[in-house]
C-alpha cells in the first residue's frame, strides 16, 4: 500500500470515528473493552478472545482518534525461549 494509499485509509478511519460503535460481539469492540476497563495485553493474551492480528486492531483503533500506548516486554514461549511483543493500554483519551 503506498504512502497516499495509507494517508487515504487512515482520514477514512477518522472520518467515520464519530459514527462507528463498536459492539462487544465484535473482536474490535472486544480489544477495546478490556483496554478501556483497564486491563492491557498482548499478541498472546488476545489470542484468548478470539484477536489474532492485535497490531492491526490497535491501528485501526488509533486511526479512529483513540489514545492507545504501548511498550516492548518479553514473554515466555512454550519452547523455553523469549520473545519480544507489545502490551496495548488504553490512555483514557479518545482525540475526535
Amino acid at each position: 500500500m503506498g504512502l497516499t494509499q495509507e494517508k487515504a485509509a487512515g482520514d477514512w478511519h477518522r472520518a467515520t470515528a464519530q459514527e462507528t460503535a463498536h459492539s462487544e460481539s465484535t473482536k474490535i469492540g472486544r480489544v477495546l473493552a478490556m483496554l478501556r476497563s483497564g486491563r492491557s495485553l498482548n499478541r498472546f493474551e488476545a489470542e484468548r478472545i478470539g484477536e489474532h492480528a492485535l497490531n492491526s486492531t490497535i491501528a485501526v483503533l488509533r486511526a479512529e482518534g483513540y489514545a492507545i500506548i504501548d511498550r516492548w516486554e518479553e514473554v515466555p514461549t512454550r519452547f523455553g525461549r523469549r520473545a519480544r511483543v507489545k502490551r496495548y493500554s488504553y490512555a483514557g483519551v479518545r482525540h475526535a
